[in-house]
């Protein structure tokens, strides 16, 4: 893992999360709370168990989302750009349930509670948007795992034949 010094991309930020442009003071105060972070292939992320309070968003690569289960580690999916975890523990404060582990190098953009409650102070419609983008992303994997669970139940009951 390495914290650079390299600024976050905030044209990609409007394009494909925020879904809006931002004003130069946005974009400043966006800045100052979200840390562009790189990890190498093969290095933890999140570590199933540790305290949360950080949202993570997944600018570039893969990361495998691993669950402990029976004493060893299984492979729940993989996150690819624009994929945001961590975002459980971020609203709750509970410890992360899963582990991610980088599959491919990394950069990922990382947001504490406080620099989204700094952001709540000073603006309202950014936060909003970042919200709505929490609310899409756990929407689609509400979905998926209601598709997947269908599918076995189907699987399970001899009704896909």
């Amino acid at each position: 893992m390495s914290n650079t010094e390299k600024p976050i991309d905030v044209a990609w930020l409007e394009e494909h999360v925020l879904k809006c442009k931002l004003s130069d003071g946005d974009k400043e105060k966006l800045a100052g709370v979200v840390e562009r972070v790189e990890f190498a292939r093969g290095d933890t992320i999140v570590r199933e168990g540790d305290q949360g309070g950080v949202l993570y968003l997944l600018r570039r690569g893969a990361a495998d989302v691993l669950k402990e289960t029976g004493g060893h580690q299984q492979r729940i999916t993989t996150a690819r750009e624009g994929a945001l975890f961590g975002e459980i523990t971020f609203l709750t404060g509970e410890p992360a349930s899963a582990s991610v582990v980088a599959s491919q190098d990394c950069v990922v953009y990382k947001m504490s509670r406080e620099g989204y409650s700094k952001l709540m102070q000073t603006s309202p419609e950014l936060v909003f948007a970042l919200f709505t983008y929490m609310l899409v992303s756990s929407a689609r994997i509400v979905r998926k795992m209601n598709e997947e669970h269908a599918g076995m139940l189907d699987y399970m009951t001899g009704s896909h034949k």
